[in-house]
């Protein structure tokens, strides 16, 4: 069976981009070490990108197409 884990974190970063950076490395180490272990893991990927309001997505409305 496949499946998809879909994870939302949402950073209140003061600052700028350097620090935004900072953070996206913590992220993806931490993702990286949770991952590390599991054989059923076959693909993960980090990216963080700017958050535009303040309410919080609901994520079973979330829509996620394929390339």
């Amino acid at each position: 069976m496949k499946c998809r884990g879909i994870c939302i974190i949402d950073y209140s970063v003061e600052g700028g981009f350097k620090e935004a950076a900072r953070e996206e490395a913590a992220l993806e180490a931490a993702i990286k070490e949770l991952v590390s272990n599991n054989p059923n893991v076959v693909h993960y990927q980090v990216e963080m990108r700017e958050r535009r309001g303040d309410a919080a997505p609901d994520l079973k409305k979330m829509k996620f197409r394929s390339n």
